[in-house]
Formats: C-alpha cells, sequence, structure tokens
C-alpha cells in the first residue's frame, strides 16, 4: 500500500496532548517498506526528519516541524512458539492482546503502558515493576546513514532507565521488535491484565507501585482520559552520578520512604515544591499526579515548556536535584 501523504499537517492532531503546530509534510507508512522508503526520500530533500509514533510521549512546538514527519501505521503481529514478533506501529494494547490469545505470559503489565512497540522500545517504557529490556530479544533496526536494515540483539540497545541508544541516535529506526514471552495459563494472565488495567482506571495508587505514592498521605495519582504525555520526568536515581543518597535522607527526612526504592519519584518532588495544580495558560501540573501535565483547554507548547522549566527550577532550588525530561521534543531548538 502507497504511503499518504499530506502538507502543512497540525501535529496536535497526532500527538495526545493535542499541542503542535504543522508539519512542512506529514507521510503515513503502511509498512516497514514504506518507512524505509518516506526516510530515504526525506533525506534526499535535505529537510530534517522525525518518527511519529502514537503522539503519547511527545510534545511538539506551537510553530511546528518544518521537515518530514513520518507516522507508521503498519501493525503486524507475528507469533511463532514462545517468540512474539510486533512491527513498530503496533500498541502496546494490541501486543498484550495477541500474546493472551496465544497463551503466552509475560507481558501482561504492558496494558498500562500507552504508546506503540517502536515507542516503548526506544524509551525502555516500564509499569508496575517491569521493562522493555526484561522481555526485548530482538530489534529490527533501518540504519539511515548507512541504509542498511540489520536484526540487533537486544544487548546492542544499550537499554536503561527510560534510555536506550535509539533516543541519542536518530538515524537508527526501529521498524519492529521479538520478545520472548514464555506459557502461561490463559485465565490468570487474563486476571493480571484485567487487575493492571483496573488499577489505570480506578487510580489505585498502591498497585501501581511506591513510586506512584507520596508518604505525606496524599496518594499520586495517574490521570486517565485527559490530554497529557505521561510522565513528564524520569525519576531521581538514588544510582545517578552526583546524588549524594546519605546526604539526601540525612537533610530530607521525607526521602526515608524511598529508600528501599531505585531513586526518588519525580512527582513526589514537584508535589512537596508545592506545584500540584500551577497552571500556565491551558497547562496543568495536574492535581493528581505532579509528574503530570495535562491540557485543560487551549494549551500552547510555550505553556507547557513554562511549567517544565518552573518545575526543575523549584526542585533544584529546594533540594539540590536536576530534573530530566522524559518527553521527547519535536520541532525545538534545544
Amino acid at each position: 500500500m502507497p504511503a499518504i501523504i499530506k502538507d502543512q499537517e497540525p501535529l496536535a492532531s497526532h500527538t495526545v496532548f493535542r499541542i503542535g503546530g504543522p508539519a512542512r509534510h506529514f507521510v503515513e507508512a503502511a509498512d516497514r517498506e514504506a518507512v524505509v522508503t518516506a526516510i530515504r526520500a526525506a533525506r534526499r530533500s535535505g529537510r530534517p526528519w522525525i518518527i511519529l509514533g502514537a503522539g503519547s510521549n511527545v510534545l511538539a512546538a506551537d510553530r511546528g516541524f518544518d521537515g518530514t514527519v513520518i507516522h507508521p501505521t503498519g501493525g503486524e503481529i507475528r507469533i511463532e512458539g514462545n517468540r512474539l514478533a510486533a512491527d513498530a506501529a503496533a500498541s502496546m494494547a494490541r501486543v498484550v492482546s495477541e500474546s493472551l490469545a496465544h497463551g503466552l505470559a509475560g507481558f501482561e503489565w504492558a496494558i498500562g503502558v500507552p504508546g506503540t512497540i517502536g515507542g516503548s522500545v526506544r524509551g525502555n517504557a516500564g509499569c508496575f515493576g517491569s521493562e522493555m529490556k526484561d522481555v526485548t530479544e530482538r530489534v529490527s533496526v533501518y540504519d539511515a546513514v548507512r541504509d542498511l536494515v540489520a536484526e540487533w540483539p537486544a544487548a546492542e540497545a544499550a537499554f536503561g532507565y527510560r534510555e536506550s541508544v535509539f533516543k541519542h541516535r536518530p538515524e537508527l529506526v526501529i521498524l519492529g521488535a521479538t520478545l520472548a514471552l514464555g506459557p502461561g495459563d490463559a485465565e490468570a494472565a487474563r486476571q493480571k491484565v484485567q487487575g493492571y488495567a483496573r488499577a489505570r482506571m480506578d487510580q489505585v495508587p498502591e498497585a501501581l507501585g511506591r513510586e506512584f505514592f507520596n508518604p505525606g498521605g496524599h496518594p499520586s495519582r495517574q490521570e486517565v482520559g485527559v490530554p497529557t504525555a505521561g510522565s513528564i520526568f524520569k525519576n531521581v536515581l538514588w544510582s545517578r552520578r552526583g546524588v549524594d543518597k546519605s546526604n539526601l535522607l540525612r537533610r530530607f527526612p521525607a526521602f526515608a520512604a524511598f529508600t528501599d526504592n531505585p531513586g526518588l519519584p519525580a512527582g513526589f518532588l514537584i508535589d512537596e515544591c508545592g506545584l500540584r495544580g500551577r497552571k500556565i495558560g491551558g497547562a496543568m501540573i495536574s492535581p493528581k499526579h505532579a509528574n503530570f501535565i495535562i491540557n485543560v483547554g487551549g494549551a500552547t507548547a510555550e505553556d507547557v515548556i513554562t511549567l517544565i522549566s518552573i518545575a526543575k527550577e523549584y526542585v533544584h532550588r529546594r533540594f539540590g536535584l536536576l530534573l530530566e525530561e522524559e518527553i521527547q521534543y519535536i520541532g525545538f531548538e534545544m
């Protein structure tokens, strides 16, 4: 199926945030071959290009993107034994459903992750204590510079906390991934999925894990059904360079609640700065979960950027910690 090309397509129509100006060219690529063809054409034009999946973890600039946005729309899923191979455009929810239908276990947790396989591998997405690195066996990669498609073992992806090599080398495009799952009891797996989905929809913080809970007594609940890019910032890992755990625990007794956690939840730090509910224009730091910024109506990218800057400034000023964004930017000069 040939690609569909649109000019001056508003990115607000393709991001969960519902924010973003027009892309000079917007290409809907129906399969892997169409994605590669679109990238080759964009490179020949000399203009910048990017891949946009489900748009669930991105902020697009108000002025848009003066180049080609390539949006994969295919999503083939193939299962052989305990291996599930999915195109980058396959939604996480659909992959969970297919794994259950074929009696495979180990991916139930992903029902809580929005977006696609491609975006989830790129950001090593995770939820309920699991991450993509735990199940990814191989990644199908197109190297736009070398014009070469190859199958990479997961080790070459250099997965880290919300990290992978693909975040730092934009010429490497994820075309798909193979997941190593296992046989499981279908009914038990379905019950797990229902429990995870219920935790999201009912916004039960205890089921989401301690990293989502504010020990001050206010449950940090996730936003559901509102325009948001999800978690804005990465949590601050104790192992991160420059983070002195013992010193922080001594200076800030409230941090003791996270001693046994991998780190400090960004939402907790923002909440401790009194920023929950802070509003700029049409953007607001969520009253339910301070690591979410929501579009309450007519928000601009500038509104969101202002709130991000405020949160970073307040957290650094109070705790001496630098928050790092988890969301990806489109069309900004960074």
